[in-house]
């Protein structure tokens, strides 16, 4: 496999990216990282890191860097150079098998959208994110692509995440629920309640719906919603857990017997910050579009790049873009056009 790394992306590029890279690389020395950006300064990264460099690693030059906070869009036009698109048309020319990035979440799915161009049947694609639950894991799509969803993008989402979570966690039937404000079928708007109607039809084990809590609790194994209220779940999640973890350490260090206990509890907890911390999952697929591509946090540590990096391969070997192809085309030839 040939991953190309986004190295200018990300709060902490291209230290951080760069650091990941070369993890990565060491860890899988049977696969090549192409790290994708300015090449001066990628050189220079790698002149600091600890030994030699891996022979697996090789820098490709992109002379432009798109910015977190600039507009998808307008950065992929006015940017044609930028790290972004090459990793990406590295991908649509065949010169690499992924694309890992954690820069603009914007001008990631923009481009892939551009240059990569949607599987044959999806309407629109989506951002799968994994959320560790109380038995296993949740698959929660979208989590930011996809703003204003119509009832036939979240039964594709339905669709794509399924087959997404059994070929990455081994579940042959996962069960999939649509986020709503009640369990009763009767609860949400209108859009909520045609989207489950059509994912009771499509070949998936619909559940019916999912409230919040079932995100963790290991009701479900996939949940559908749109992408607005999937990042803010997101972003709520990442939130709460950095209150909770301040809360335990003022806890735990407020006085000598808690100072005392920590270290009976400290394999207790670093197990517990392995299953929450996004670092050890790296980052999220974006489903649908005819490639792999993985969209990583803006704070990105060199762990969660090599993880990122990781999950990549795994897709790409999974095949899970011709599993979606072949469960859409299927849909369509069983006569359920409206879900294709």
């Amino acid at each position: 496999m040939r991953i190309a790394l986004d190295a200018m992306g990300g709060d902490f590029a291209p230290h951080e990216i760069v650091l990941g890279g070369v993890s990565a690389a060491e860890a899988r020395p049977e696969h090549d990282i192409l790290l994708v950006g300015d090449g001066a300064a990628i050189e220079a990264e790698l002149g600091q890191s600890p030994g030699s460099v891996p022979s697996n690693i090789s820098i490709v030059h992109a002379s432009q860097a798109v910015g977190m906070g600039e507009k998808p869009v307008e950065a992929i036009r006015t940017k044609p150079d930028s790290s972004i698109m090459r990793a990406i048309r590295m991908v649509a020319s065949g010169e690499a098998d992924a694309a890992v990035s954690a820069g603009n979440t914007g001008a990631m799915v923009a481009a892939a959208t551009l240059c990569l161009r949607l599987l044959g049947g999806v309407r629109r694609a989506g951002i799968a994110a994994h959320m560790p639950a109380a038995q296993g894991a949740c698959t929660l799509i979208d989590v930011g692509a996809n703003l204003n969803c119509k009832p036939i993008h979240l039964c594709q989402y339905g669709i794509m995440g399924s087959i997404l979570h059994r070929s990455l966690h081994g579940v042959q039937e996962p069960r999939v629920g649509i986020l709503n404000v009640g369990e009763e079928e009767s609860k949400g708007a209108a859009d909520i309640r045609r989207a489950a109607e059509m994912l009771a039809r499509a070949p998936v084990n619909f559940r019916g719906n999912a409230e919040g809590r079932d995100i963790f609790n290991g009701r479900f194994d996939v949940v559908v919603c749109d992408g607005f209220v999937g990042n803010a779940i997101l972003k709520a999640c990442e939130g709460y857990g950095e209150s909770l973890a301040e809360i335990l350490r003022m806890a735990i260090f407020r006085d000598v017997w808690g100072r005392l206990s920590f270290n009976l509890m400290r394999p207790v907890l670093l197990n517990l910050n392995r299953r929450v911390d996004f670092a050890s999952y790296g980052g999220a697929p974006l489903i649908g579009v005819e490639g792999v591509v993985m969209i990583c946090h803006g704070r990105s540590n060199a762990q969660a790049i090599a993880n990122a990096v990781a999950g990549a391969i795994r897709l790409a070997e999974s095949d899970v873009n011709g599993s979606i192809s072949a469960a859409l085309a299927e849909t369509t030839s069983a006569g359920s056009g409206e879900l294709a």
